[in-house]
This record gives C-alpha cells, structure tokens and sequence, in this order.
C-alpha cells in the first residue's frame, strides 16, 4: 500500500499523492486503550484531515523517486527559466538554427552508446522537454570531460549543430554536470503546526 501511494497510484480514490499516503498510515487496528476516543464506524476522530496538494516539483521529484519517470512536468521545463539553462536551446529550436552554428543545450541523459564500429566515438541522447537530441562526443572531447560525461544525469552541451539529410547532431566540445540542479527542484518543508 506504501509503494502505490508513493507511485501516486491511489490518486482516483484520495485525491492526491500526500492524501493516499496519510490514510495509509492511519489504517491500524483500534487500540483497547483508545476505545472512548473512536466514532462508532472505527476511525479516529482526527481521521478526516485533508493535506495540501503537493507542488508540480514536488510531484515530478516523487514521481522519479518511486518509479524512475513521470507523466507529469519534464524537470527542465521546471528549470527552464534559470542560468544557464535560459540560455540553451530546445530540441525543437535545433532545425532552425542551421548547420555548423554554435548551440549550447541541456537535458537529462537517457542514452550513453560506444558501438564498437564507431571508431571510439560515444552518441549522447539527451531529453529535453520538447524531445530528444542526439549529441556526438569525440575521443578528445570524452577524455577532457570524462567525469561529466560518465556520471552526469542532467547535462549542458556546448557545440555545434551538423544537419544533413533531415537528420540533426550536435558535435559536443564541452559538457557540463548540472545533475545537483535537480536537487534544488526540492521544496521547502511543509511545517504544520
């Protein structure tokens, strides 16, 4: 019952994600200790308190939390309005733009690849909230910036855009480990008093 509540997937019978799991944890036997204390249907007098619904951060960071995605808002479209990532380009903004112009973008990381025909070229497949971007990483450029390249969730690319044939890469020359930016995605605690 825990891991459908913190899935959202009681929200159609409470409302909301806070909600499935406050019931959640009210559901306990009655105590004979507390038996003055009950209506008569057996619930606490306290058993109708209704939580706030979380924030769109909020519930996006659950949702990654406790099942690996969300159908809800893409995290950069929630960090799209802060430095640096005002000053990065959408997916969508990449046809526009033409062929070998510079373009810096950012976005999760959903595909590292090394195919062994590549001739030891790596293929980035970052997500934005507008779709998905390929990026192309040459050997030099994964050496210079190999423990972003290997271990980041959230990066920004600098490079240039290569069109050809209707199909878009961007030549990375610089990338940039933004993952701790996520975290700041986190709300102020809610204290109730």
């Amino acid at each position: 019952m825990e891991a459908l509540a913190d899935a959202d997937a009681l929200q159609s019978l409470s409302g909301h994600r806070h909600q499935s799991q406050w019931q959640i944890m009210a559901l306990e036997q009655p105590k004979p200790l507390l038996q003055d204390e009950q209506h008569q249907d057996g619930r606490y007098f306290d058993d109708e308190v209704q939580l706030p619904q979380p924030q769109v951060a909020e519930e996006v960071l659950s949702d990654y939390r406790a099942t690996g995605l969300t159908l809800r808002a893409h995290p950069m479209s929630l960090l799209r309005d802060r430095y640096p990532f005002n000053r990065c380009k959408r997916h969508t903004d990449l046809p526009a733009l033409g062929n070998k112009r510079f373009v810096r973008i950012a976005g999760l990381v959903t595909c590292r690849q090394r195919p062994g025909s590549a001739s030891g070229v790596l293929f980035l497949t970052l997500e934005d909230e507008t779709g998905n971007s390929n990026v192309v990483v040459w050997k030099r450029t994964q050496q210079q910036f190999r423990q972003a390249l290997m271990s980041g969730q959230l990066l920004l690319i600098k490079g240039v855009v290569e069109q050809k044939d209707g199909v878009i890469h961007v030549i990375a020359g610089a990338m940039y480990d933004y993952t701790h930016e996520l975290d700041t995605l986190q709300v102020s605690s809610r204290d109730f008093h």
